[in-house]
């Protein structure tokens, strides 16, 4: 009885402190996230830093406002329906754990932008933007055979840039601004007492919490003529310090037939912390008028997700260092602008990208089934009036290269994780530019 009590506490504390994995949940490159236009999509993200046509540039380069004349706000609201399905099984000890495959674990969601500038002068502009460029929603279904790995992950991180842009010389341009972030993460799991209690069901761990910081970006543009120009934008590392809590819902069956493991479990109902990194992003770009009615672009775009390594979670009297081992990662679009006519007020759009996962075979796991994609994306833009344009696009992303993974995250009673996944993502967007 003396080791049954031992093995338990270490089972339960070991996964109470296990389950906090916040740098591992994600989605896209790491769990950033680049919609927030439908101009951006239509394009595939080729050519932001350097297009410099509406406000959409206060967020990918503030230097591009001083190409802009009248003061002018740009909305856009985006449906974003991605899809992730796991097919494997979970091992503990060999033995595989009972359970379904966690169905579309991607559920989906609408997101929007907001981009706005001031016409101060024709060489000064000042701007603002508020835009979400990390987030994740990842829920398995109950049952999950991979529930001692994840069940939910949900990482918000909303961001308001304030900006101003300044015209140097005739070609050149610079521009930058403060940024604050609001963060939010809420990651779960299923704790394993099936060795104890076979029959009372899994204890669910639920860490949460949240936090704001700051950070920085600059900026500038180069005009090497009228019809060429080229972009360039570094947004900081913000250090995030998260304050939160642990909690723990424990079954019934197991209050009523074991106040021991019970007691165990209510002890993990602690306050929690840690520290995170939102990576700095390095981005290039250029926009060419190839003729009157058609324009070229593309982008190479640099995200630091080798910040992240490991994530010590510490609650009172233990820190615990969870490994993650992101890699740096880039995204490389080119895109096409044409006009059936010049003066025409319809304007096509579309774009490829191709953009490189944060993780690998061997750190893939359920929170972050991140893995190499392509993307494609089209859309259009109309002048309705000479103040107003109105934008639609659709972007289609799917998996490009390995999807495997051999997962565990490396406390007693989860096992590992063996499998892969099938990831896309489809997402449609709407939105208006107002000048005034």
């Amino acid at each position: 009885m003396i080791h049954l009590r031992k093995a338990a506490i270490v089972l339960l504390l070991g996964g109470g402190m296990g389950v906090s994995h916040w740098g591992t949940a994600a989605h896209a490159a790491g769990f950033q996230l680049r919609e927030g236009d439908p101009d951006w999509l239509a394009n595939a993200f080729a050519g932001i830093t350097a297009k410099a046509y509406d406000a959409g540039t206060v967020w990918n380069n503030p230097a591009g406002m001083t190409r802009l004349g009248d003061s002018e706000i740009d909305t856009g609201l985006t449906y974003f329906d991605p899809g992730i399905r796991f097919s494997g099984e979970d091992r503990v000890g060999g033995v595989p754990v009972a359970g379904n495959t966690g169905g579309d674990a991607a559920p989906p969601a609408v997101g929007a932008g907001f981009e706005g500038y001031w016409n101060a002068s024709p060489d000064v502009k000042f701007g603002v933007a508020a835009e979400a460029p990390f987030g994740l929603r990842t829920a398995y279904a109950n049952g999950f055979l991979g529930r001692y790995q994840a069940l939910v992950s949900s990482i918000t991180d909303y961001q308001l840039a304030f900006a101003a842009g300044w015209r140097l010389t005739p070609q050149l341009s610079i521009g930058g601004g403060p940024i604050v972030t609001y963060f939010h993460a809420r990651l779960t799991q299923a704790l394993n007492t099936t060795t104890f209690l076979p029959q009372a069901g899994d204890s669910i761990l639920d860490v949460h919490g949240d936090a704001t910081a700051a950070g920085w970006r600059i900026s500038g543009l180069y005009e090497f003529s009228d019809r060429f120009r080229v972009g360039l934008d570094y947004r900081s590392r913000i250090g995030i310090a998260l304050g939160g809590k642990q909690t723990v819902a424990i079954p019934a069956a197991i209050q009523n037939d074991s106040p021991f493991i019970t007691g165990i479990l209510a002890a993990l109902r602690k306050p929690a912390k840690t520290q995170i990194a939102l990576p700095d992003v390095a981005t290039v770009g250029f926009y060419y008028d190839i003729t009157p009615t058609l324009a070229a672009m593309g982008t190479a775009q640099w995200t630091h997700w080798g910040l992240i390594q490991t994530i010590s979670i510490e609650i009172p009297g233990s820190v615990e260092p969870t490994p993650i081992h992101f890699r740096d990662t880039w995204m490389g679009a080119v895109g096409l602008n044409w006009r059936p006519i010049a003066s025409e007020p319809l304007m096509l759009q579309t774009g490829l990208l191709y953009d490189e996962g944060a993780s690998t075979d061997a750190t893939r796991g359920p929170r972050l089934p991140d893995e190499d994609r392509i993307g494609l994306g089209i859309g259009a833009a109309y002048a309705l009036t000479r103040a107003i344009d109105l934008r639609a696009a659709y972007l289609h992303e799917f998996p490009f290269g390995s999807n495997r993974t051999q997962y565990s995250n490396n406390f007693p009673g989860a096992g590992t994780l063996i499998g892969s996944f099938a990831n896309n993502a489809d997402l449609v967007s709407l939105g208006v530019a107002i000048r005034f």
